[in-house]
């Protein structure tokens, strides 16, 4: 017989290969889904919505508190009340906010929590059966069976041995004897040391064994087979005890016993082995059974996370709606309130107690106390016109009270009268008006009966004079450089001039704007005051401007090349100037381009001083060696303290008046229209200098350079070498002197 083969060997399950390639890694990836993203996000927002609620708690009583202790201090008004419902509406949030919490516990992390609770008991299950199974499955396939397999190999492989001895012994050619002999001396069980390859035999079925249906075995059912297979075996091993007696009762032969012995232990070791086959198999289908199993628990898992969640959200989302509209609604109501806030009504509130507040708070204001006439109400003298504005809060088209009652009193009585302005009034008479209307400002009034018209004109000089900040701060060079560039400034309305009258404050703007258009009404008189805009000019010159700093003696004549006709310009151009003040003007010009004459150089700065100024840059219509000034001559009925005798009678004594030049016509100045040289302005200074020599002008005492008489002042007038005469002021000779006051 040839050797059985031996069958291939069962394939080695992995213990692991269940856990790591099943349904355990994807129950893993699933609960770390709901806990680390879903239950982790929702855990969060609701720890930051306690700090939220929390938060706007502590702010409401904070608010509440320091409210309470404010509103029993004071009234409450319109703004107090809305305000007080802003803050409650904070609690209100809160509590809003509140609900959303209580909502987002219930209707978001609890069926959350219970869906992770029930899928990890779930998992625990699934994973302790399949553990269970694998391990049931694999034991048995690789111990079990493979041992009830070679128990059945080695029992069919002893009936073979026992069947060729007994056919060894049937051959023809050994005796009895030797049988027997052979037989004694045969082992009764043949000792196999190693797996020996098997022959196959000849097997006839079992006609004693039932056939029977594989089902999945049971310890009951298995010991009744057994009972069942070992009576058989007993009533077969009976039969051959029975067919083995010869006739002649003779005893069987010893080897028969155990050849039926050997098949019988075949027959139960291949029982065993069918039984542990069919219970491997068993196995591996509930090994797959408990695998289906967690898949399908793992796609419930999936479909019953999917519906929660989808259920969760729409809660949270319909609450995060409800509780936008709370806050909506909240907002609006806040909104109604504060468009209850009246401010008129809580400022008619406060009016009441203001008053009274104010009063016992201010001080009483320190009156001036003059030691003639006692205390004054109002300092009006020495006090600039913007402290003043400030001070009576006037608006922007408001002159102070002095200047406006001084310009109405002489509109009303000195248009007629000569020598306005130019003789001054009784210092005494002055001072006492300055001491009434400082006294009291709102009752002061001019008595026709005893202030007369050449008072009042000095206390408006006095007034004017007498401000920190002149009305028209205008340097004397820049004051210079207009004269020289009139004809292109009256060309363009002069723009630039009222460009810096627009930077002025507006009471100084309103002041000038006054002051020149009285002037101006003034000079149109001027055939019965004898003050034409060129003497008001000399007179108001720097009280309008302000006083430079007069140059040296040794610098005086060089100024005479100058000259100065700003005052006169505002004062025949006021109209121009002053009647489109409301409406916005244009800008200032661009400057001119620079001229091709030289410039006169400029030696230092405006603090160096000098030994003498190098002469201005002469005109070639003049001879080189003329180095003198021309002067004009003295007129007779000057304002000048010299001017105290011979002077016209009348009108017809007068020179004609000469022709104006025109300035393109040479590279000159335009001369003077003065009896004075425009160019050296006539202060109090220069009075009292004068009035206080021992042997003044008047004296005899002429000035060298100028013409002593009408002849002289023909011929200067004809020569070529010289600049034209000045025309003379049709005016009487009044001294300022004279009259006992002082301008």
């Amino acid at each position: 017989m040839s050797a059985v083969p031996d069958p291939p060997p069962t394939p080695r399950p992995n213990q692991g290969d269940g856990q790591t390639e099943g349904p355990i890694p994807l129950f893993d990836l699933q609960l770390r889904f709901l806990t680390d993203s879903y239950l982790s996000f929702f855990q969060e927002r609701k720890r930051v919505e306690e700090a939220y609620v929390d938060s706007l708690h502590k702010l409401h009583r904070k608010a509440k508190a320091v409210d309470g202790w404010l509103d029993d201090r004071g009234s409450l008004n319109t703004t107090r009340s809305a305000w007080s419902e802003i803050r409650d509406n904070v609690d209100r949030e809160a509590q809003t906010r509140q609900a959303f919490l209580a909502t987002l516990d219930a209707d978001v992390l609890n069926p959350l929590t219970a869906l992770k609770e029930t899928q990890e008991r779930t998992r625990k299950r699934i994973k302790e059966d399949l553990k269970e199974s694998i391990a049931a499955h694999v034991d048995y396939a690789e111990n079990t069976l493979p041992r009830l397999k070679r128990n059945y190999l080695r029992k069919c492989q002893e009936v073979d041995e026992h069947k060729a001895a007994a056919a060894a012994a049937q051959t023809p050619s050994s005796s009895t004897a030797s049988f027997q002999t052979d037989n004694s001396q045969a082992p009764l069980k043949p000792v196999v040391t190693a797996p020996q390859p098997l022959r196959p035999l000849d097997r006839r079925p079992s006609v004693t064994a039932p056939t029977r249906n594989r089902s999945p075995s049971s310890s009951t059912a298995l010991s009744d087979l057994a009972h069942q297979g070992k009576k058989q075996l007993n009533q077969l091993m009976t039969f051959l005890d029975k067919a083995n007696t010869g006739k002649d009762g003779l005893p069987s032969r010893p080897d028969a016993l155990r050849t039926v012995k050997a098949k019988r232990e075949a027959d139960e070791a291949d029982k065993e082995y069918r039984r542990a086959v069919h219970w491997l198999e068993t196995l591996r289908l509930r090994r797959t059974k408990i695998l289906e199993g967690g898949y399908k628990s793992l796609e419930l898992f999936i479909i019953e996370s999917a519906e929660t969640l989808k259920k969760v959200l729409e809660k949270y989302t319909d609450n995060m709606s409800a509780t936008t509209t709370t806050e909506t609604a909240l907002s609006n109501h806040g909104r109604h309130v504060v468009d209850k806030i009246s401010p008129s009504s809580d400022a008619n509130v406060i009016a009441s107690r203001i008053s009274r507040s104010l009063a016992s708070a201010i001080p009483k204001p320190v009156l001036y106390y003059n030691y003639f006439v006692g205390e004054c109400s109002d300092l009006i003298f020495g006090v600039s016109l913007v402290d003043y504005a400030t001070s009576r809060g006037l608006s922007d088209a408001e002159i102070p009270r002095v200047v406006r009652l001084c310009i109405q009193e002489i509109d009303k009585r000195g248009l007629e009268t000569e020598g306005v302005y130019r003789v001054s009034g009784r210092h005494a008479v002055v001072q006492e008006l300055q001491h009434k209307i400082e006294r009291n400002e709102k009752a002061f009034k001019f008595n026709p009966g005893t202030d007369d018209v050449y008072a009042v004109a000095s206390l408006l000089k006095l007034y004017l004079r007498e401000l920190p900040d002149p009305v028209f701060k205008f340097p004397l060079q820049d004051r210079i450089q207009h004269t020289e560039d009139l004809t292109d400034h009256a060309s363009n309305d002069f723009l630039l001039l009222r460009g810096k009258m627009r930077r002025l404050p507006p009471v100084h703007q309103a002041t000038l704007k006054a002051v020149v258009e009285h002037l101006a009404r003034v000079a149109a008189c001027c055939d019965k005051t004898k003050m034409d805009a060129h003497n008001l000019a000399i007179i108001f010159g720097t009280v309008i401007f302000g006083e430079d700093e007069m140059p040296k003696a040794g610098d005086l004549l060089s100024l005479q090349n100058y000259k100065d006709s700003l005052m006169e310009d505002l004062i025949t151009n006021s109209q121009t100037l002053f009647e489109d003040r409301d409406s916005p003007s244009p800008e200032p010009p661009l400057p001119l381009p620079p001229s091709v004459e030289p410039v006169a150089p400029t030696y230092g700065s405006s603090h160096t001083k000098v030994a003498s100024v190098p002469p201005s840059y002469v005109s070639t219509n003049r001879p080189p060696e003329d180095f003198t000034p021309a002067m004009p001559a003295r007129p007779a009925n000057s304002i000048h303290p010299s001017a105290r005798a011979n002077y016209p009678k009348s009108d017809n004594d007068l020179p004609p008046i000469p022709r104006m030049p025109n300035p393109a016509e040479h590279n000159v100045p335009p001369p003077s229209l003065s009896p004075l040289p425009a160019e050296v302005p006539v202060t109090q200074a220069d009075v009292s200098a004068v009035n206080s020599s021992p042997r003044g002008l008047s004296e005899g005492h002429e000035d060298p350079q100028r013409p002593s008489s009408p002849e002289a002042f023909t011929t200067a007038a004809s020569s070529p070498t010289t600049s034209p005469p000045s025309r003379l002021p049709q005016q009487g000779p009044i001294n300022p002197t004279d009259s006992g006051g002082v301008d």
